[in-house]
Formats: C-alpha cells, sequence, structure tokens
C-alpha cells in the first residue's frame, strides 16, 4: 500500500473540498461490502481492487446531478481514470456521500 491516507477532493454547489481518509479503514469497508453482497459487488470488488494503489478520489456532485450514470474519477501514479457507479449502488454512493461531509 502506498501512504496511510487517500487524498478525496469533491466539488459541491461550486466550492471546492479536500481531505484524507485512512486507505485501511476504507478497504475494510468495501472488502465488507463486496462480501455482504456478493451477486451485486461490481462497484465495491474494484474499490478493494484500487484503494491499495489509488492516490486520490475526485467526486464532482454538480456534475453527477446532471448525468445518468454518476461517476467518480481516481488517479494512480499520475494516471487518472474514471468509475462509473450507477445511482442502484445507494450504499456505496451513502458511503462516498459520508466521506464529503
Amino acid at each position: 500500500m502506498n501512504k496511510e491516507t487517500i487524498d478525496l477532493k469533491w466539488v459541491s454547489k461550486g466550492k471546492e473540498y479536500t481531505k484524507e481518509i485512512n486507505r485501511k479503514d476504507f478497504y475494510e469497508l468495501m472488502n465488507s461490502l463486496k462480501n455482504a453482497f456478493f451477486y451485486d459487488n461490481q462497484v465495491s470488488k474494484f474499490f478493494c481492487e484500487i484503494i491499495p494503489e489509488v492516490d486520490s478520489i475526485f467526486i464532482s456532485k454538480d456534475r453527477n446531478e446532471e448525468r445518468d450514470i454518476p461517476f467518480i474519477e481516481y488517479e494512480i501514479d499520475g494516471k487518472m481514470d474514471v468509475l462509473e457507479i450507477l445511482r442502484h449502488h445507494k450504499i456505496v454512493w451513502s458511503i462516498l456521500d459520508g466521506y464529503t461531509k
């Protein structure tokens, strides 16, 4: 694993925010979702794969309100990528929303 924390950045109502989240705690949370919802766990499974290496996660709440399929952006070793997360993944979205409070 990289450093103990992941940079979480988000935009809400045009204002930018940043904080660090604990990598180990985030992994354990996503891993518990992956194990609990083994029939529909693509998102939590993907998070478990990238959490050890991810440097930052970016969420634009403003853009996501306008999109049919909301998404996050994440950075690993300077390379940005996108993960679309369907709205029916309410638990994952509520966890991400909780981190952005």
